[in-house]
């Protein structure tokens, strides 16, 4: 039994009276409890024992209540009450019936264009009101998404929403967000901004219209790396059906650039209800991103950047409820009542008032009647009520019945309404709250025939005060294959969950060496059968979880050669964890992306080894080049990619009698040579250079325009060992 299980029955604080167990997160469990002070429903979310005293955890904790308890809007999940003590930390919540969107898209698939298109208006407009509080979700995701029965969307999970002014975590801006969706900023380690929450509506309107992820591949890290680098396939190459708009509005969320998405969540929501009114429209996008003044109504081409849109009116409920196919709200009875009175006519009134008049007339007689049948009523009721509290009185407990036997019949509607309907000579209940329903298979049973119950057949028990029975469990054969998803990345927790609700069990075994070094502890790094192959429910599935046991050495060094320098830095320092050092050589076309490493790829060694990366930098005009050794120029300006001719000289007594002064020497590289050969500097090849030679030369002058057809030549003088080199530098001042 889970631990949580424990408080069921009992009362929380003197208040919240624990119905059920509702899930078991990473961080947190929910509870569904009766709140006995204001008489409603609601959901508590308990940290887990053991991140009590975790810092990280409890601040992540608080401050999703604090991120909920600053907003209110009607697509977001309300907060009642938050506890804080040592040993326990929960948020009270509205309870909300319904699942997660997670779960109606892995039951659907493809959503039809205009339901989907509903489901993340509703999103925009809860992210709308937070980002106007200051707000920054950072999670957006379909898990993070609940859907009621009537429709309505709710945003929760604000457990790693920045707050405003939160500098702290400004500071300390990580790769956060589940990375199916996370923004390229977020993958990239960036600080977030509203934009991000954006590029996550985009991935779920992908998903939601295309039945699939814009981007997935075998390992997390593979698809961080898409997110930053691929660009997404055109809906509209998946799924025909959907408007142009549609998939201009999904294009445009998910730019790389965040200048380039929409500038809010108020204005991608207005260009969704603008698709929704107008099918057929297409959109014209501006290439900086800003605002097409045009009216929007005055072509069958508009501006996607709908910043003042007045003649868009508001999507409203009762349109959203009509193209979700749900029922509107009917009008109470005393609005009914008041309408009808308000449409009477003047004869329809007359009429009335002849009939208050005969009834008028009427009152004697049936007044009399009345008062006879009232009396003999009177009798009758007394003489009944005197026998049935002898009855009560007299009565001893309910009498013990026998559990009848439902083994090898089909479990369905049909039985539970016979069972509740007496038909087995008692009122036996199959509640939702009360009985568990196990899956299991064998393929010689009918499916759905009822394989074993709890209590067993024949079990005597007494009905309880209301007359009902309940069964604790039934076990059904369920014939039918179920696909094991895909689980690799997701947090135990999370696996786990979503397993239950495939009526799966599962065993858990540790991974201490995952294939993939860039795994983190805790993530799920492979399951049997594999994701896609097909089970039946109630078989067991065996998920492996990374738990490396030594932290002390770093994962294998990653191939960082074509990397960004904040791709490098997070592959090789915060996953591989490796102390990295950016150089930076300015390169001739050089693209700020990594051209060497100074650690091999696959290399594990002791945790915090430091790894030089050398990253392209690039280089516009050349830069001063004399009195600089060749290691110098090489780091300056990437040497190899523009030199031209290279001469060494080696430097003899002659050489050094007075100060050298780089302006005695000609521009030409011949002529440059023979003039040193003249004042006694003998021609020398590179493998006689003893570290101390220095470029006397170049033919190109100091910011000189670099283009690809750019060749430098340059003459380096090396200096014997036996003569003293002041401060380094030989043209320092004359030689002793």
């Amino acid at each position: 039994m889970n631990r949580y299980e424990n408080f069921i029955g009992k009362v929380l604080d003197g208040r919240y009276k624990i119905i059920e167990l509702v899930g078991v997160g990473g961080m947190a469990c929910v509870l569904k409890a009766q709140d006995l002070v204001m008489n409603r429903v609601v959901a508590i979310k308990i940290l887990n024992d053991e991140y009590n005293g975790n810092k990280a955890a409890e601040e992540r904790f608080i401050d999703e209540s604090k991120a909920v308890a600053m907003l209110s809007h009607k697509n977001i999940v309300s907060i009642y009450d938050v506890a804080i003590y040592p040993d326990i930390k929960y948020i009270v919540m509205e309870y909300l019936d319904g699942i997660t969107l997670r779960e109606y898209l892995d039951n659907k698939g493809a959503l039809p264009w205009k339901e989907a298109s509903i489901y993340i208006l509703q999103i925009l407009r809860a992210l709308e009101h937070a980002h106007g509080m200051g707000v920054v979700h950072r999670d957006i995701k379909p898990q993070n998404v609940m859907l009621l029965r009537n429709g309505e969307i709710k945003v929760t999970d604000f457990g790693i929403a920045k707050l405003p002014d939160d500098t702290e975590a400004v500071k300390s801006e990580k790769a956060v967000g589940t990375v199916y969706y996370i923004s390229p900023e977020q993958a990239c380690g960036k600080e977030t901004d509203y934009y991000s929450d954006i590029y996550s509506v985009g991935v779920m309107f992908y998903e939601a219209v295309t039945g699939s992820l814009p981007f997935v591949a075998d390992t997390p890290l593979a698809v961080a790396m898409m997110q930053v680098n691929d660009e997404p396939a055109n809906p509209r190459d998946l799924v025909l059906s959907i408007p142009v708009g549609v998939s201009q509005i999904i294009l445009k969320a998910m730019e790389k650039s965040p200048s380039e998405r929409f500038t809010s969540a108020h204005s991608m929501a207005k260009a969704i209800e603008w698709v929704l009114r107008n099918p057929d429209v297409i959109f014209s996008i501006s290439s900086t991103g800003s605002e097409d003044t045009s009216s929007v109504g005055s072509t069958n081409v508009v501006s996607i950047d709908m910043i003042d849109t007045a003649e868009i009116q508001p999507y409203g409920d009762d349109e959203i409820a009509d193209s979700l196919g749900k029922k509107r709200q009917k009008a109470s009875s005393e609005e009914k009542k008041s309408d009808k009175n308000d449409s009477d006519t003047p004869k329809k009134k007359k009429k009335k008032n002849k009939k208050k008049q005969t009834s008028r007339s009427m009152f004697p007689i049936i007044a009399g009647v009345t008062f006879s049948f009232l009396l003999i009523a009177i009798v009758l009721g007394a003489t009944i009520g005197i026998n049935v509290l002898h009855q009560i009185v007299n009565q001893d407990e309910p009498e013990e019945v026998l559990f009848p036997n439902l083994i090898g019949e089909i479990y369905n509607d049909e039985l539970k309404s016979k069972l509740a309907n007496k038909s087995y000579g008692a009122r036996f209940e199959i509640s939702d709250e009360k009985t568990e329903i196990i899956y299991t298979y064998k393929k010689d049973l009918r499916d759905g025939e009822i394989v074993e119950t709890d209590p067993v057949p024949n079990h005597s028990a007494r009905p309880d005060e209301n007359g009902k029975l309940y069964f604790t469990s039934i076990t059904v054969n369920y014939s039918k294959n179920v696909v094991i998803p895909d689980l690799i990345g997701y947090s135990k927790s999370q696996a786990t969950t979503i397993l239950d609700s495939l009526q799966l069990k599962y065993t858990i075994e540790d991974d201490p060496s995952p294939e993939n070094s860039y795994y983190f502890d805790g993530q799920v790094t492979k399951t049997l059968p594999a994701a896609g192959e097909e089970c039946h429910k109630g078989e067991t599935v065996t998920i492996s979880v990374c738990q490396r046991a030594d932290t002390a050495k770093t994962g294998k060094m990653p191939n960082c050669i074509g990397m960004t320098k904040s791709d490098a830095v997070k592959f090789a320092e915060t996953y591989a964890l490796y102390k990295v050092t950016i150089v930076e050589v300015p390169t001739i076309g050089g693209n700020g992306r990594v051209i060497s490493q100074s650690i091999p790829e696959g290399t594990i060694t002791e945790k915090g080894t430091e790894v030089n990366i050398v990253i392209a930098a690039p280089l516009q005009y050349l830069p001063d080049l004399k009195n600089k050794t060749k290691e110098e120029a090489d780091i300056a300006c990437n040497l190899d990619n523009i030199l031209g001719n290279l001469v060494y000289f080696k430097a003899n007594s002659v050489c050094y009698e007075g100060a050298f002064e780089v302006s005695r020497f000609s521009s030409d590289i011949s002529q440059c040579s023979q003039q040193l050969l003249d004042i006694g500097c003998m021609p020398a090849v590179p493998e006689e250079d003893t570290g101390k030679g220095v470029i006397v030369y170049q033919s190109l002058p100091p910011e000189t325009e670099i283009t690809e057809e750019t060749k430098l030549d340059i003459i380096i003088v090396i200096f014997d060992d036996s003569f003293p080199i002041q401060n380094g530098n030989p043209f320092q001042g004359p030689i002793v």
